[in-house]
């Protein structure tokens, strides 16, 4: 296979390269742009073409266009863009000219005899419309008027409106996106192509909600890929832009105050501005934008653990039993802060270009928490404060010299985030919470188990623990391509060549600090704190152990009197009694005094566990061309290659505590390992348009998915009681997936866009979370024996002498992923309807996703084998189970009403998701967890006044829809009707209101 593809390659290579020196016909150059006559924007996706011949582009985000070897003559230029008149301009290519410069204005199709006039959400959804239809490969398009004219919070917001997409939520806010039922790591995320680091510790992914939508000139969402992309793009790319410089001087200032109605807190804000301009007579071109906002984001969370592991003694049968309840409130303030600087200097046929793009994100959060299970009685107050930021900067110069193309590009990226003091003061009584036995929990509703829990304030201060993390990536390289176009008869285009050097590096630290067995307090622990803290302290103490006859400290002696407005999420429970945070303070202060610094202690496991750092090293290369075959064909062969390196270093180490103590950890090892993968990626898109507009689009491409950095970093770690292993896997493999799509759209000045696309995806190699049952033992030829340690896991034998823990990993699927499924799309405006009803701008999409994948379950068997004496062989079962993917709705739908007239605009979006498997258990169908369907409505409405000024509003989730969870049902049921469902979490968030004005001229 390796060779067959290394041939194909070199077949390319030669082809492109004969292409590339002997292909292009020499002639004359026709470039020009395409604007709108009245606003002079830039009309992307406007399709120009030579009249009688296949010779034509379309225009680029600019509105520029190039339309190279062109032999001197008299031609006729064609220039069409849905919505507006198609115009018809003669051109003169004379003897001897390099180059023939054409710009063209378009003028808005209006009804006869009335009043020509294009509105806002009209303009957007033309610039979308057209850019889809006019491009050759499958993607979606959020146009610059979109984001401008009623903005979203963020770009996860904004992308979550376009057909096969699903928002991933945190306080009722996007942070993230799955394409296609795809989580976010199997996605890229660019800006102006430079590709954003990851901001998340263990995974791959990119956190949607640090970028405001405001500063940016537009999104595209490729779902199938072309060569000249990077290949880790299973989902696919998300591509942010940003603006521009105009000519002439341009400010754009918007402010907003906001109200969070779960809180009943008025205070939320944002602040955005832009400012441009070009100099040196227009070459120079400056575009400088800021944006800073807070929200309050609070949930009250309501967690719901059910076991299927038990049978009900009155029906016989295994069901869900009720075990524990996890009561969150959560105060949580969300701030970002960020801006972005671009330069441009325009070159003969070109531009050299700069820019630097910085976001932050601050999220403050202070959790009060209440969980009464049947086996203890458990509550925690916590407070984390984390700042997550990215800064990407770019160099770079791109020129069309007609006869030849190119662009390089130098990029460096890094992300932080960094969380210096979080504090967890943990709470604890033994014994059940409830006032009935575990087999009367059967059946039982949530409400009804309520009633039964035992409240109990004499709850004891059980940990402190004072946590840190650090996360630095750092990213840098550089990218060229060289484009020539060719023209042979009927056949024009065409050939690509170009490569990608990138090199990351990435530092992940933790540290726990802190005391457990606080319930059971040593002399030493309470002597020391008592000499710090003072005599007020000391009374509590005493009264612990004379009134509650605990020897810790119940949380009823620092018990705050604590009262919200409204009740705990919709009423039916309660958060029981509540510690004084300032108090709690005061006491981790004192431990972490001189008296006590000996009982301030490092966690081990929690410290190391996952600490990690590395290097990693790509190179790509690439061919492809784009084969203009007679005037309906277009036909995008290529093929990519990758290679990537890593070093990744972490440890080995056996938990050690006694007596609530943790010790230095033992077996402690420095590990450090290598991997190399290499890939040769053949893609192939074919475009049919046998009518103007109808447009056919056909793609296979290869594309893959690199391992989480927990999954592949050598960290592993064995637990005090040798009863539980995790490890990661240096083994591991990159999953490859093979991709086909395809779309049909029709486009029509009356009708809009009508697309409906169809996709599968079979991935190979799929990263899976497994469990074995870890064995150590001698054969029938008295040979030692492991099973259960996959290769690439670094567990020492000897941690198997005498122990059979249950060792936790990454492995790859030996059976294949499958995704399959079709989108529905349409988008049209009514302008051609008289009076108002012109105004009325209409968006559809449906996706219908389904996914497969195997599931295992290892479980260890045991056989004696006759003799004298008889001998004890183990060896591993592997059951399995099919399931639905995590991340993959089954059903999502959007529509979005929009509405213009005179300086009037308003858009009502609503958005629907079916179930979603959150996890998939491999050995009991019942304990499948899957989000529950979802279901908002939200209105963005916005009143021009006078010149430039605005008065806009946005109402988010009118209709106060939670987030819920849910349990007791097979995931892959083919009846799967929520008939079973038992509630397993639910997070209330509330509606929120922004009130603001935006000013712009």
């Amino acid at each position: 296979m390796c060779a067959r593809k290394r041939l194909t390659l070199k077949r390319w290579l030669a082809l492109g390269l004969w292409l590339l020196l002997v292909g292009a016909a020499h002639g004359q150059v026709i470039r020009g742009t395409v604007t709108d006559r009245d606003t002079g924007d830039p009309l992307p996706g406007a399709n120009v073409v030579i009249k009688g011949t296949v010779r034509g582009a379309a225009t680029d985000v600019d509105g520029r266009f190039v339309i190279p070897n062109v032999a001197p003559g008299q031609y006729t230029l064609v220039i069409s863009y849905l919505g507006y008149h198609t115009e018809e301009v003669p051109v003169t290519v004379a003897e001897g000219a390099s180059e023939v410069e054409v710009n063209v204005q378009l003028v808005w199709e209006g009804i006869v005899g009335q009043e020509v006039v294009i509105t806002a959400q009209v303009a957007g959804q033309l610039a979308a419309i057209n850019e889809q239809f006019s491009d050759v490969v499958v993607k979606n398009v959020v146009s610059r008027d979109r984001i401008l004219e009623l903005p979203d919070n963020n770009a996860a917001e904004s992308i979550g409106r376009l057909p096969g997409v699903v928002i991933l939520r945190s306080g009722g806010e996007a942070t993230n996106v799955a394409i296609r039922g795809l989580l976010p790591k199997y996605n890229t995320v660019t800006v102006n192509g430079v590709r954003l680091p990851d901001t998340d510790p263990s995974n791959r992914q990119v956190d949607l909600s640090l970028i405001s939508s405001n500063i940016l000139d537009g999104i595209e969402v490729r779902k199938a890929i072309t060569p000249d992309m990077d290949a880790d793009a299973v989902g696919g790319n998300i591509d942010l832009r940003l603006r521009s410089a105009p000519s002439g001087w341009h400010f754009d200032v918007l402010a907003t105050g906001g109200y969070a109605g779960l809180q009943q807190y008025l205070g939320n804000y944002k602040l955005v501005g832009t400012a441009s301009n070009r100099f040196l007579n227009e070459r120079l071109g400056v575009i400088a934008t800021f944006n800073a906002d807070r929200y309050n984001r609070s949930a009250d969370k309501l967690g719901i653990n059910w076991t299927a592991d038990d049978i009900n003694p009155l029906t016989g049968q295994r069901e869900p039993r009720f075990n524990s309840f996890n009561l969150r409130e959560e105060t949580v303030f969300r701030g970002r802060l960020g801006g972005s600087l671009l330069l441009d200097y325009n070159i003969p046929n070109g531009r050299l270009q700069g820019n630097i793009f910085y976001n932050e994100l601050r999220d403050d959060v202070f959790v009060r928490r209440y969980a009464p299970s049947v086996g203890s009685l458990d509550a925690s107050v916590e407070e984390y404060d984390t700042r997550t930021a990215i800064l990407t900067s770019g160099l770079g110069i791109e020129q069309d010299r007609g006869s030849f193309k190119y662009d390089a590009q130098a990029f460096y990226t890094i992300s932080r985030r960094r969380s210096p003091h979080n504090y967890i003061w943990e709470f604890g009584r033994d014994g059940t919470a409830l006032s009935v036995g575990r087999a009367e929990l059967f059946g039982l509703s949530p409400d009804s188990v309520w009633s039964l829990v035992r409240h109990d304030s004499t709850m004891q201060l059980s940990s402190i623990w004072v946590d840190s993390e650090r996360l630095d990536e750092d990213q840098y390289g550089i990218q060229a391509n060289f484009q020539r176009p060719f023209h042979f008869g009927w056949i024009s285009g065409y050939v690509k060549l170009g490569g990608k050097l990138r090199w990351l590096s990435r530092t992940f630290d933790r540290e726990r600090n802190g005391r457990q067995g606080l319930r059971y307090p040593s002399d030493t622990v309470e002597q020391c704190l008592l000499e710090t803290l003072g005599p007020e302290w000391e009374e509590r103490y005493q009264i612990a152990d004379s009134v509650y006859g605990v020897p810790g400290l119940p949380i009823a002696l620092i018990q705050k009197d604590y009262k919200r407005e409204g009740e705990f999420g919709e009423g039916q429970f309660g958060l029981g009694p509540i510690a004084d945070e300032d108090l709690l303070m005061e006491l981790t202060r004192a431990l972490q005094a001189s008296p006590c610094q000996a009982e301030y202690q490092n966690n081990t496991i929690e410290s190391l566990g996952r600490d990690y750092d590395g290097i990693e090293r790509y190179q790509a290369a690439y061919v492809m061309a784009q084969l203009k075959i007679g005037p309906y064909v277009t036909l995008i062969p290529g093929i990519r290659y990758e290679r990537d390196y890593s070093r990744y270093t972490g440890q080995r180490f056996r938990e050690v505590t006694s007596g609530f103590v943790y010790a230095p950890p033992a077996d402690l090892a420095e590990l450090e390992v290598e991997r190399e993968n290499i890939f040769w990626l053949p893609m192939v898109h074919l475009d049919v348009r046998p009518l103007d507009w109808l447009a056919l689009k056909l793609a296979r491409t290869e594309t893959i998915s690199r391992p989480n950095y927990y999954q592949y970093a050598p960290i592993t770690s064995i637990n005090t009681w040798r009863s539980f292993i995790w490890a990661a896997n240096s083994k591991l493999r990159p999953s490859h997936a093979t991709n086909y799509d395809a779309t049909l759209q029709l486009a029509s000045s009356r009708f809009g866009l009508f697309g409906i696309s169809a996709f599968y995806k079979r991935i190979d190699d799929l990263l899976i979370e497994v469990e074995f049952p870890a064995q150590l033992f001698r054969d029938v030829n008295g040979d030692t024996v492991v099973i259960g340690v996959p290769e690439g896991t670094n567990v020492p034998r000897e941690w198997l002498e005498g122990a059979s823990p249950q060792l936790q990993t990454t492995v790859n699927n030996d059976e294949p992923a499958k995704y399959w499924g079709y989108e529905l799309e349409w988008q049209t405006n009514f302008s051609y309807l008289p009076g108002v009803l012109k105004g009325l701008v209409l968006s559809l999409n449906y996706t219908r996703g389904f996914s497969e994948t195997t599931y295992h379950y290892y479980r260890k068997e045991r056989q004696i084998l006759p003799g004298r004496p008889p001998r004890t062989i183990y060896s591993i079962i592997d059951t399995t189970r099919t399931g639905r993917m995590p991340g993959q709705a089954a059903h999502v739908f959007n529509m979005t009403i929009g509405f213009d007239y005179r300086g009037f605009s308003a858009r009502l979006s609503y958005l629907y998701q079916s179930d979603i498997a959150s996890w998939v258990n491999p050995r009991e169908p019942l304990n499948d967890v899957f989000v529950g369907p979802y279901s908002r409505f939200d209105l963005s409405v916005r009143q021009k006044i006078g010149t430039g000024m605005e008065l806009y509003a946005n109402f988010n989730n009118l209709n106060n829809r939670p987030d819920e969870q849910y349990t007791g049902q097979n995931t892959q049921d083919p009846d799967y009707s929520f008939t079973r469902r038992y509630l397993a979490y639910k997070e209330l968030y509330g509606y929120t209101i922004d009130v603001g004005f935006r000013y712009r001229f």
